[in-house]
């Protein structure tokens, strides 16, 4: 005689938000479901329906358009895509979450809005940078757009500084060349720091004072670990990572010097 077998059945109510929660805490068996996939059961509707058919289906419209933007291993199986889309689409509409976006949009009649919205950021980025490389797959390319895509760009001056940004040495993170070239942040692209012998080279030169000091710290001598390092230089006009373009500054003078 077969053994019997049991399962349990869970009856969930409240809020959705609420019912997310109590979906993610129960999502421990076999192969866990992503946030994604945890949402779309949420608000599951005629949007959320119309939506997985632009972007949760192998050979599905957004990998077809997008697979070179779009990060390496992102699946549209495991809702990646959707995902990626809904985030760029809130906040481009002053929505603070991809919950919050979809539960306005949960009964709308089908998801043309949204897929409207990725292909503008997908024409835009071809037409921007219109030559593709490896390091275009890991940007936030939708909060570029909300924040550039009604500017007046020059697509050819862009190409020429990408394309220098990329063989300097000095930029450790290429795919940050993207955003730095529209915002000027140099955050972007985690520039080489300098080494602890070209540090303790500098210091030792200026026998622990801070070059930029006044007043009463003008001839104080400082502690290697009470200074930071600094391009003469700067890096933005072609000053490079090497020893001889190194400074050590006191940490408020650096900061000042910084604007941080």
């Amino acid at each position: 005689m077969n053994p019997q077998q049991h399962c349990m059945i869970y009856f969930c109510s409240g809020t959705d938000s609420e019912r997310l929660d109590w979906f993610r805490t129960i999502n421990i068996a076999g192969e866990k479901l992503t946030d994604q996939e945890l949402r779309n059961a949420v608000y599951a509707g005629p949007w959320t329906a119309d939506a997985k058919r632009y972007f949760s289906k192998t050979g599905c419209a957004a990998y077809g358009l997008a697979s070179d933007y779009m990060p390496a291993g992102c699946s549209p199986i495991r809702q990646e895509y959707l995902e990626t889309a809904i985030d760029w689409h809130a906040q481009a509409t002053g929505l603070d979450s991809i919950e919050e976006y979809m539960s306005k949009h949960q009964h709308d009649a089908d998801a043309g809005e949204l897929w409207h919205y990725f292909q503008s950021v997908i024409a835009w980025v071809k037409a921007t940078f219109p030559t593709r490389r490896k390091e275009m797959k890991n940007v936030k390319w939708g909060e570029l757009f909300n924040q550039f895509g009604t500017k007046r760009l020059n697509p050819t001056k862009l190409e020429q500084e990408v394309a220098r940004l990329m063989e300097d040495e000095d930029v450790e993170k290429k795919s940050g060349i993207y955003p730095y070239v529209l915002d000027g942040d140099e955050r972007h692209l985690n520039i080489r720091a300098f080494s602890p012998n070209m540090r303790r080279e500098a210091y030792e030169k200026q026998k622990g004072k801070c070059p930029k000091c006044t007043g009463e710290n003008k001839n104080k001598k400082w502690e290697l670990d009470e200074m930071e390092a600094d391009h003469i230089k700067p890096w933005h006009e072609g000053g490079k990572t090497v020893g001889g373009n190194c400074q050590m500054l006191c940490k408020d003078c650096n900061r000042r010097k910084s604007g941080t």
